[in-house]
């Protein structure tokens, strides 16, 4: 989906290097950030096409806060546990109200656990919002810093990531948060128990 076009020079964007290849982040004027773009899981390159939004202007001279973001995205892959981002950090407003809720709700399973689809449209209370709860997942415009890479399929295997059905960049990040797997399925001890967690209403 691409995203209606803006002002001249209103959203820039800069790609950087990481472990797992050229990753895009975009941010407006304020500095919020809009998306981040992951690299392709085969080339390992940034590919300008993946941009949601037109008249994108590339950055080469970012300011110290882009440089700590970007700082921060690459720990994440590397497996660092105390990197945290605000909600108003992110641009929440494209969302409609179920992706809000979904990716905040994701937003809350810890580091070095994970939980599954079904058992994340528990967490929001629509049971039966496996489905669509992946496909917001997969079209998750702020990869990395709200951690889809933490929910599988409900079999605990790994499954797709970031829209692709490679999940590759998946494993690799959460085997750097310290997630064991067995035969491609998550150990027990690692999986969230979504039981212990309290539904909160996030609208």
């Amino acid at each position: 989906m691409i995203l209606g076009v803006l002002s001249l020079g209103s959203l820039k964007y800069i790609v950087f290097n990481s472990l797992i290849g050229e990753i895009g982040l975009v941010w407006d004027k304020n500095e919020v950030i809009k998306q981040i773009v992951l690299p392709h899981v085969q080339t390992k390159q940034f590919s300008y096409s993946s941009l949601q939004y037109k008249g994108v202007l590339h950055e080469t001279n970012p300011s110290e806060y882009i440089h700590k973001i970007m700082s921060d995205i690459k720990n994440i892959i590397m497996g660092n546990d105390n990197i945290h981002f605000e909600d108003d950090q992110l641009d929440l407003d494209v969302l409609t109200d179920f992706q809000r809720v979904v990716l905040l709700k994701q937003n809350e399973i810890p580091y070095g656990q994970v939980t599954t689809y079904k058992k994340l449209a528990d967490m929001i209370g629509k049971p039966r919002s496996a489905r669509p709860v992946a496909n917001v997942l997969s079209s998750n415009p702020f990869p990395l810093i709200i951690p889809c890479h933490r929910t599988v399929r409900s079999d605990w295997n790994i499954g797709g990531y970031a829209g692709t059905k490679d999940g590759y960049f998946k494993q690799f990040i959460l085997e750097n948060e310290g997630i064991q797997f067995e035969d491609g399925v998550v150990k027990k001890e690692y999986r969230y128990q979504c039981e212990d967690l309290e539904v909160k209403n996030v609208l």
